[in-house]
């Protein structure tokens, strides 16, 4: 009956558009994984890769391996990491201390986890899966919400490999680095790198680093 409650709340998610979810506990990882249990076809392109845009989302920039969305005029970061996709880099999982919720997450071979900490009464949450970030910063009872259209964002990316291929062989140097601020109250900060620091380069003849270059 659990299962039955969380599928149906995902089927309003993604034939009607209503993204109300009511939910009391706070089991995240079922939502994570009815979420993953469904591919999606893509309906946005980025550079190396596509995304679905699920309805409740809109989606404000669109950079190269990083965007920006709006959920209930709640930014929403995605950070792809296509680096670690080629060299397909073992994920470091960040510690559950001081969290509110943390969960580790595997599904179909592919690893990640989801962690929810609490400041200022309101959440940050971080979904890392699929080779890619989904972070927002929320309030408590947007948190089934956010992070079941997140998890739908992750799943369904859809790498180009031979985009990938020849972007990285093409490219010398470093990253060009996106640092953003989430919306929150002026005495917190918190700002994230467009390289996912998760994913780990343990080869010495690999951590080449890469430079992408000026639009």
């Amino acid at each position: 009956m659990h299962k039955k409650i969380i599928f149906i709340m995902l089927l309003v998610i993604l034939s009607t558009g209503c993204t109300r979810i009511e939910k009391e506990d706070n089991n995240y990882n079922d939502i994570i994984i009815e979420c993953l249990s469904k591919k999606i076809i893509t309906n946005e392109v980025a550079r190396g890769y596509k995304f679905y845009i699920p309805k409740g989302v809109k989606l404000i920039k669109n950079y190269d391996y990083n965007q920006k969305f709006l959920i209930d005029n709640d930014d929403i970061y995605l950070y792809v990491d296509i680096v670690s996709y080629y060299y397909k880099k073992e994920l470091t999982y960040e510690e559950e201390i001081n969290s509110y919720y943390y969960k580790k997450i595997s599904y179909n071979g592919k690893k990640g986890y989801i962690k929810i900490t609490e400041e200022d009464n309101k959440y940050l949450v971080k979904i890392v899966y699929n080779y890619s970030k989904i972070e927002a910063y929320t309030t408590k009872d947007k948190l089934n919400k956010v992070v079941t259209l997140g998890t739908i964002i992750l799943n369904n990316i859809d790498y180009n490999d031979k985009i990938i291929e020849k972007t990285i062989d093409e490219s010398v140097g470093t990253f060009r680095e996106v640092t953003y601020e989430l919306d929150k109250p002026e005495d917190a900060s918190n700002k994230f790198r467009e390289y996912l620091e998760e994913y780990v380069q343990k080869e010495k003849e690999e951590e080449k680093v890469i430079q992408l270059p000026d639009e």
